[in-house]
């Protein structure tokens, strides 16, 4: 089943071609999480803030797998960690989400 059908949301060109693009980075051509991680904050500082709303996006929907058994085993603890720290931040008043299941 498509992404796209199964959530309802439509996802640009762009959007999949990036996450695509990002998921061959990760695939094979990073040395180092941390590294990449610490490169990626010496961006500008709008883009910092935009690289990190992508990912709260994918943290979000880590945690909303994880809520509703939708992961597989392999990212287990990625989706638990995601759904602890999204739980966290919504208790703390720092993102407002309604639809998330504590």
């Amino acid at each position: 089943m498509d992404y796209q059908e199964f959530t309802g949301v439509t996802i640009s060109e762009q959007d999949k071609a990036f996450a695509q693009e990002f998921a061959n980075f990760v695939n094979g051509r990073m040395c180092s999480a941390e590294n990449t991680g610490r490169e990626l904050t010496r961006a500008h500082r709008y883009l910092q803030q935009q690289m990190f709303k992508v990912f709260i996006g994918f943290m979000r929907q880590l945690a909303y797998n994880y809520q509703e058994g939708t992961y597989d085993e392999r990212n287990e603890w990625a989706s638990r960690l995601a759904s602890e720290a999204y739980t966290r931040l919504i208790e703390s008043d720092l993102i407002y989400d309604p639809n998330f299941n504590k």
